[in-house]
């Protein structure tokens, strides 16, 4: 009887490489990926553009985007100039150091990202349920060593894939991976929409007829909250 789980010599770095033949589904996927990638870098950048000039943005909210969103730009531009292409041209050629480094790279962004998204999502919570300690949780120094934590776990986690044998560069199932890859581009083309879609302060800027919105203090001052004072009956 002959087994279906047939053991092959496995190459180091052959998993970020093509196979040299192209096929249908190929550039079906490298297609797919191509179109959501492009999406989420060029809506990245007008969240950049929009929370540059919007001062609503100009608080602990706006730079936690900021940080998460130049995270998801980074990991996407690999997928356009790497990903996408080898999945349609499938080139048998490349050298496994390089796919290696490239596969680092696109995923330190990805990782910093998700990591992004966590203290994102404890500022909006935080702004709902304690918006009267919101100034003294998220104030400057406190975002700035927010997003320097963000950036220097990534880095270590990054590092570990140098030292430590055992890493997560092999592929499992061709399905759950093509699946699983696609999710993570949708989620990153639903950050940024979130931000252009949702808020109504930006839909006025695309509809040219946006007005300058501030707080009663400066921008990102210790005391700036995203909320507005409760008013006085």
């Amino acid at each position: 009887m002959t087994s279906s789980n047939v053991s092959e010599k496995f190459v180091w770095g052959s998993e970020l490489e093509g196979r040299g033949v192209m096929t249908t589904f190929d550039t079906m996927v490298g297609v797919s990926i191509w179109a959501l990638t492009i999406s989420a870098v060029v809506i990245g950048i007008l969240n950049l553009c929009v929370i540059k000039k919007l001062t609503i943005f100009h608080n602990s909210f706006g730079a936690f985007w900021v940080s998460r969103t130049i995270g998801e730009i980074g990991s996407n531009i690999v997928h356009v100039l790497y990903s996408a292409p080898v999945t349609v041209l499938q080139p048998k050629d490349i050298p496994p150091t390089f796919g290696v480094t490239i596969f680092m790279i696109g995923y330190f962004f990805a990782s910093e990202s998700c990591i992004m998204h966590q203290f994102v999502s404890a500022n909006r919570m935080l702004a709902v349920c304690a918006p009267l300690k919101y100034d003294s949780l998220f104030n400057r120094k406190v975002t700035r060593n927010c997003i320097i934590f963000a950036w220097s776990a990534v880095t270590v986690l990054m590092s570990l894939y140098i030292v430590v044998p055992c890493q997560m560069i092999g592929y499992t199932h061709i399905g759950w991976n093509i699946v699983a890859f696609d999710s993570i581009i949708v989620t990153h083309v639903n950050n940024g929409l979130a931000l252009i879609l949702f808020n109504p302060e930006v839909r006025r800027l695309f509809r040219g007829k946006s007005k300058t919105v501030t707080n009663s203090v400066e921008p990102f001052a210790d005391q700036t909250t995203v909320c507005p004072p409760p008013q006085e009956a």
